[in-house]
């Protein structure tokens, strides 16, 4: 144990860290409890960070990978009465074995290949806070494809991060100690809590939550047994700057990259390390992706996914959910105007079955989409979607919309949600239509767009 903490090297890492799904990254392996209910369903199970550092720690037992700074475990998630609940909690560190890093590491680019410095992959969104070192057409060309692929599809978690993180009572690890997401395999998939808590903090903090294995102590003990006093002093110090940061920079909602921007100019004033990274490094093809700066030297190596921990998909994981009738899921507050499905059995049930299911649709060529009218364009858009267009062409549709509207006039909230409906129908499978549910909630989308148009022009 001592000889690990003489050897320690933690390395200043400011970067903005992302894991889309942490199931995914693990091979689902639980769907997780919430409030003493089953969860049947994650439709969101998001990892941020805010990093500052990361450290790689050889031990008997293999190579283990630290991230230290600001996160935030994201869930939304399905109990078996059907309700969606979204649910969060607070990180400061995130542990990864070295059979998980190197699974992330060799997940493939999707985009920006050829840059070692960001990563777009279907596991991970990494990229420096600070990218002054790039050239200015680099730079643009980062900020589109990251407002794409990131920014707008995870805009209100992001947007509910930052929120979080303006509370003067949240990330104070000097009162809380440390709070780790860990794959380490005497933990996997939990997050570990520190006994410094105080007993109402903690048994907030240890409630179970959909997509974790459970939320257990103690961090501290088994940071220390890597760790000096004085590298988790560090560490802490570390932390507490980061929330100074991020708490305090202002940033457009509606561009998210300023948040990066910002804090770029911020840790610059306030870090005078040598470790910030400063130039590109070599575009050189290498075996697995940079992703922490420590694990540098194990670029060569690799380890496999071991038996114990066995991947599946989330499907497989969700289909062998065994629903207990008597564990229907009621919040405290109920609304009490809303009509009993008891009272119209099983019709009530395939009703709401019919107007969920999406059905197959002919490929129809789009009608013309006028050009200066931004009214008249929404009409013509809310026209696509009753004529049962598939949903990839009503994606293309709005999509034409927005880029014209946008030469017109700058509403960006209106933009913003056209682009959120983009994203989401760009990915859907060919020949598939809109539900009835589906047709009905964007055609009052639309026609909330065509009375702001109306308002804007008469005004």
């Amino acid at each position: 144990m001592a000889t690990a903490k003489m050897e320690l090297n933690i390395v200043e890492n400011y970067t903005f860290f992302v894991i889309p799904s942490w199931g995914h990254l693990l091979g689902y392996p639980t769907l997780g409890k919430y409030s003493n209910h089953n969860v049947s369903k994650i439709s969101h199970d998001l990892v941020i960070f805010f990093s500052g550092a990361d450290c790689s720690v050889q031990t008997e037992k293999g190579t283990f990978y630290y991230l230290f700074g600001l996160g935030y475990y994201y869930t939304k998630f399905e109990l078996q009465s059907g309700r969606y609940i979204t649910d969060n909690r607070q990180l400061t560190g995130l542990m990864l074995s070295d059979f998980v890093y190197d699974h992330l590491s060799t997940s493939k680019n999707v985009t920006l290949e050829n840059d070692r410095d960001i990563i777009v992959s279907e596991n991970l969104f990494k990229l420096p806070v600070d990218l002054s070192f790039k050239s200015d057409n680099k730079r643009t060309f980062i900020q589109g494809t990251l407002m794409r692929n990131l920014f707008i599809p995870y805009k209100d978690i992001i947007l509910e991060f930052m929120e979080t993180l303006r509370n003067p009572q949240s990330f104070q690890v000097d009162k809380t100690g440390p709070i780790l997401l860990s794959s380490h395999e005497d933990s996997f998939n939990q997050i570990l809590l520190s006994t410094e808590m105080d007993y109402e903090m903690k048994t907030k903090f240890l409630s179970p939550t959909a997509g974790l294995s459970g939320i257990t102590l103690d961090s501290k003990k088994h940071l220390e047994q890597y760790f000096s006093y004085q590298n988790l002093q560090y560490i802490e110090e570390l932390i507490l700057k980061l929330k100074r940061v991020y708490s305090t920079i202002d940033y457009d909602p509606m561009y998210l990259f300023s948040i990066l921007v910002n804090a770029a100019l911020r840790l610059k004033s306030e870090t005078s390390s040598s470790n910030v990274q400063k130039v590109e490094r070599s575009n050189e093809r290498m075996p697995k992706e940079s992703i922490f700066l420590s694990a540098e030297p194990r670029m060569n190596s690799f380890v496999d996914w071991p038996e114990s921990f066995r991947r599946r998909t989330k499907d497989e994981l969700e289909r062998s959910v065994v629903l207990v009738k008597s564990k229907i899921y009621q919040p405290k507050e109920v609304n009490k105007e809303t009509i009993r499905v008891e009272e119209f059995g099983v019709e009530q049930e395939e009703f709401k079955i019919r107007s969920m299911k999406r059905p197959s649709v002919d490929i129809k060529i789009l009608p013309i989409i006028p050009m200066s009218n931004s009214r008249e364009i929404l009409l013509v858009i809310k026209d696509v979607v009753n004529q049962d267009y598939d949903i990839k062409s009503i994606g293309r549709a709005l999509e034409i919309a927005r880029d014209y509207i946008r030469s017109m006039i700058l509403h960006s909230h209106v933009l913003w949600e056209m682009s959120r409906y983009i994203n989401l129908y760009q990915k859907v499978e060919p020949n598939v239509g809109l539900s009835s549910k589906e047709k009905f909630e964007l055609g009052e989308k639309i026609e909330k767009w065509i009375n702001l148009m109306s308002n804007v022009q008469t005004s």
